[in-house]
């Protein structure tokens, strides 16, 4: 075990040390770790609740994903679903896969139907789990998707966001700026310091376990370096919606505008102190769980911060700010506006408009037969040396529906190729019709507790809440609302920076503020 951890990859980072303060002031590094950071923003919502779950808490997405977790698949379109929403993909997994150390473990899996008398498959793949095809049978794994091989971002000397052969300089609050002796000097006087050889220098080697200590650090407070290297405790503090900014999405716009398929029931007290749970429809789930395929930094993009306590936020406010100009350009957009991967279009990326990825294709050196048979590396069957007779009359034939090239009918004679497509796992059997959701379709009424917590809406589940709660149900009420785009969007940001979700959004705002500072007291 421990030769494993010794050749687990790592990057190398500098710390400036000022031991009487116990505080890292800045560090050094290379573009290697820059780029790891900078990877942060690219992560499904999901994917850090994953990986922090057993460390650290996401507003209530914790409660959200649990819930995926325990809903039956009889809730969702396919079994597939849940594994989208528990083990959502990333758009920008090509160039993640790049990075020198890896914190999402998510491989680039590829599932095909390995019957090779279906003539139903049409070259069609799946980067999901338990897809089906259209032959009603369940793919299985045939291999990982490869690298492309003209793409050399990572290759040499380049980075993989950030510009080749730079030093960077990273703040304790994770501002990211290319090194120069006038931002060494700037941040010493910013610190009272006229003497640099009073700090301390210490070089550190990043695992993937550390890597994600800082991720969860990045998300509850604003002292990363310094957290980390005295082992300082993180601490979940919840952030308050009226303490966040407001200025880079336009309430105007969504003034007075009702959304006529998002009505719910509010159970609440008389006075509008407590909310315990609403009474909700499908459309209203699908918007909740969307949220876990979500990148990072659609999130800061779209509310301009994450949290009150975190700094993630400076990653992102580096890309157009101390580190502009020294960003990959073809990749800038992939941070600044991340995609959420092929298929995972949801009514939560719409309200955050966060574009949904193109599917993949990949053109392969061979008939799509012996690609279930062998997978990727099966070009070396179908590239064998063709006799010169078949060679005389190549043909255009199609397998399956699916067109490829053949220099023989004998599949152990013909060099060929096909493209493979991706297929939506949502598809109950690989259908071409367009999908329109994780959960399927019905009159099926969900609860939703103030923290996000998802059960099917029964008499036990209703009973459970409401004895929890220990109020008196004389002095519960119901209310219905037909919610707004504000407040769906104020859902979607209360979500991932508190516990009271619901409360923080749906209770009058003087009665708001009022429970807030009681419970400061």
């Amino acid at each position: 075990m421990s030769e494993r951890k010794s050749e687990e990859p790592t990057v190398v980072v500098k710390l400036f040390v000022d031991k009487e303060r116990s505080q890292v002031l800045f560090a050094e590094s290379g573009t290697e770790f820059v780029d790891v950071l900078f990877s942060f923003l690219t992560m499904p919502l999901g994917t850090i609740v994953r990986l922090l779950s057993k460390h650290s808490k996401v507003g209530c997405l914790n409660e959200v994903y649990k819930s995926v977790e325990d809903l039956s698949t009889d809730y969702f379109q396919t079994k597939a679903c849940k594994t989208m929403l528990l083990r959502p993909l990333n758009a920008a997994a090509d160039l993640c896969d790049k990075l020198k150390v890896k914190i999402d473990t998510n491989p680039r899996a590829v599932y095909a139907c390995r019957d090779t008398n279906c003539g139903s498959s049409d070259c069609t793949v799946s980067l999901v789990f338990g897809s089906i095809c259209k032959c009603g049978k369940v793919m299985e794994y045939i291999g990982e998707w490869p690298q492309d091989p003209d793409d050399t971002a990572a290759a040499g000397s380049n980075g993989v966001f950030v510009k080749e052969c730079l030093k960077f300089i990273i703040t304790d609050d994770l501002q990211i700026a290319p090194a120069s002796t006038s931002l060494m000097f700037s941040l010493l006087d910013q610190y009272g310091l006229q003497d640099p050889s009073f700090l301390e220098q210490k070089i550190v080697q990043l695992n993937s376990d550390k890597i994600t200590s800082l991720l969860k650090r990045s998300l509850t407070t604003k002292q990363v370096l310094t957290g980390y290297y005295f082992n300082a405790p993180s601490i979940n503090y919840d952030s308050y919606l009226y303490e966040l900014p407001e200025n880079l999405y336009s309430k105007q716009a969504f003034v007075h505008t009702e959304l006529n398929n998002m009505k719910i029931i509010v159970v609440q007290t008389k006075d509008n102190l407590s909310l315990l749970y609403a009474e909700v429809g499908i459309d209203f789930i699908r918007l909740l769980f969307g949220l876990l395929s979500i990148p990072l930094g659609s999130i800061i993009r779209t509310y301009g911060k994450m949290s009150t306590n975190g700094c993630v936020d400076s990653i992102y406010r580096s890309i157009d700010g101390s580190a502009k100009g020294y960003m990959n350009p073809e990749h800038l957009t992939l941070l600044q506006s991340p995609n959420v991967a092929p298929f995972y279009g949801s009514g939560a990326s719409n309200m955050l408009q966060a574009k949904e990825a193109f599917p993949r294709q990949k053109h392969i050196n061979a008939c799509f037969k012996c690609f279930k048979i062998y997978g990727f590396s099966c070009h070396a069957r179908c590239e064998e040396e063709v006799p010169s007779i078949f060679k005389l009359k190549p043909t255009v034939v199609r397998y399956n529906n699916c067109k490829v090239w053949s220099a023989s009918p004998n599949c152990n004679y013909r060099p060929c190729s096909a493209k493979l497509r991706e297929v939506d796992p949502k598809l109950p059997r690989g259908g071409s019709h367009i999908s329109v959701g994780f959960v399927k379709q019905g009159v099926q009424k969900f609860m939703v507790t103030d923290d996000l917590r998802v059960l099917p809406l029964s008499l036990t589940s209703t009973f459970q809440v409401v004895s929890e709660s220990k109020i008196p149900s004389n002095d519960l009420v119901e209310r219905e609302i037909t919610l707004t785009k504000v407040q769906v969007m104020e859902l979607l940001r209360a979500a991932v920076v508190t516990r009271n979700t619901l409360s923080s959004v749906l209770l009058p705002p003087r009665k708001k503020l009022h429970r807030l500072s009681s419970s400061l007291c």
